[in-house]
């Protein structure tokens, strides 16, 4: 019963994907209280796992789980609750071993 469990444990986490997207914010005005209600929002997103925003470049880099959040998810988010213009600029990784092994063969 233990083999099946841990059996069972290592295959979810095989599947587990952290996917990490670059997302284009035009709008913002200040780099303290647009940032801030940008931050507001993406706290609110379950499945986040890490962000990081710049006023001086104008973009957003966030880290989610994939079986809980999507991007659409987080551009409707921003798009729907801020002034903010957000748009995926490109896609920067899937860090699953799934992937690995794609890239692999």
């Amino acid at each position: 019963m233990k083999k099946y469990i841990l059996l069972a444990l290592s295959f979810s986490l095989i599947l587990c994907a952290t996917q990490i997207s670059e997302f284009k914010i035009d709008g913002m005005m200040c780099g303290f209280g647009c940032v801030d209600k940008i931050k507001k929002e993406i706290d609110t997103i379950q499945g986040v796992q890490d962000y990081s925003i710049s006023f001086e470049k104008s973009n957003m880099i966030v880290t989610y789980n994939t079986e809980l959040v999507n991007d659409q998810v987080i551009m409707d988010k921003l798009n729907s609750n801020t002034t903010y213009s957000c748009s995926l600029k490109n896609q920067k990784k899937s860090n699953s071993i799934i992937s690995f092994f794609k890239n692999l063969f």
